[in-house]
């Protein structure tokens, strides 16, 4: 068993502000050599590219690098966005849920020492206030904005990076975690969210969950720089969605036929799931979220990068986040609303690591 931090803030003010206040709450650097490819002109397109489709986040990063003291370049975010984790996720429309809410539910799973174990409340002058998982403190794993649009992300396919032994982009653009920030700052519904999608060059491969107060959810998948688009409720004829780490939307899948065993398995486990229980409950999804593989979505593999980092619920008629760390309930569930200020605050949580099983990691043809 092991001990870990945790931590929720609350930042409003300019990007420039926010950018040295997440430097002075957390005490990090984030300083990483960046590859020798990433010269000067590289890191001009990288800015340029994030001016474009997440303005704002240039001036937060710039923020951060004066208040600790350290050049841009060094800056692990300023150069793993251009262009890594395994994740489930389901979105319910109301003929699902006993109270009639919409909800998104994910389980993100990663490392322990490549995590940040952070949730803020981002508040962008000019921008929506958004609640959210971070991922290299400026990026996001998942959240909720003040209108009511949820995300959620989980790989689609071998992990995209610039990193050595990642699969390698098939195209210049960027990483998730910045194509979700820029969605919940910037867009209040679903449609928004995929007019904003095409614009932006998206070189990770991934699953996108969303859903909106206005009764839409959707799932978009991208594979090498193209995209698919599955929709529900107000927008298609779907009435949940759900993905892992494989290819989902079948006409997209002649493009990778192969997916990992227990991406196939946790798929399986959610849709029977779903369509087994006549009136999903919060409390119900959050139970789910934690039993443990394969009859649940819960893993401890922290070693070989694949355990529960988190599992989160949104609720978005409440503009609700709950998230519950380490794959464990007795570290409790706790809630945070977009429309709530409560303060900054720490928690420590236990997390127990589990060898992992070569079939679980099985790569298998579908």
């Amino acid at each position: 068993m092991q001990n870990v931090k945790t931590a929720y803030y609350e930042i409003e003010g300019s990007h420039y502000e926010i950018g040295r206040k997440i430097a002075q709450l957390t005490g990090k650097d984030l300083r990483a050599a960046p590859p020798e490819h990433f010269n000067e002109e590289e890191i001009e397109k990288a800015l340029a590219l994030y001016d474009q489709h997440c303005p704002g986040i240039k001036e937060e990063l710039i923020g951060f690098c004066d208040e600790v003291g350290m050049p841009l370049r060094e800056n692990a975010f300023t150069w793993m966005s251009h262009l890594v984790p395994r994740c489930s996720g389901l979105a319910l429309l109301p003929p699902h849920t006993e109270n009639g809410h919409i909800l998104l539910g994910r389980n993100y799973e990663f490392s322990i020492e490549d995590e940040d174990f952070h949730v803020y409340r981002i508040a962008p002058t000019g921008k929506y206030a958004h609640i959210g998982g971070s991922l290299i403190e400026f990026g996001r794993s998942e959240g909720i904005n003040e209108c009511g649009l949820a995300v959620s992300l989980s790989s689609c396919g071998f992990p995209v990076s610039n990193i050595p032994g990642m699969r390698e982009p098939a195209i210049q653009g960027l990483h998730f975690w910045i194509v979700l920030r820029s969605l919940l700052d910037n867009c209040k519904n679903i449609k928004e969210a995929l007019n904003k999608l095409q614009e932006i060059p998206i070189a990770y491969n991934m699953n996108l969950l969303l859903a909106d107060r206005e009764q839409n959810i959707a799932l978009v998948e991208t594979m090498d720089g193209e995209m698919a688009i599955q929709k529900g409720g107000n927008l298609g004829d779907s009435t949940f969605l759900c993905a892992t780490n494989h290819i989902a939307i079948d006409s997209f899948k002649n493009r990778e036929s192969f997916a990992m065993r227990n991406s196939l398995v946790r798929y399986e486990t959610i849709k029977k799931y779903v369509e087994h229980t006549k009136s999903i409950t919060e409390q119900g999804l959050k139970k789910f979220l934690l039993t443990k593989y394969p009859e649940g979505m819960t893993v401890w593999y922290y070693k070989d990068w694949f355990g529960t980092v988190k599992s989160v619920v949104m609720d978005v008629n409440e503009g609700k986040y709950s998230i519950c760390w380490g794959g464990r309930e007795e570290n409790g569930w706790d809630d945070y609303y977009v429309d709530k200020k409560i303060g900054n605050c720490e928690k420590e949580i236990t997390v127990i690591n589990e060898p992992g099983n070569k079939e679980f990691f099985e790569v298998v043809p579908f």
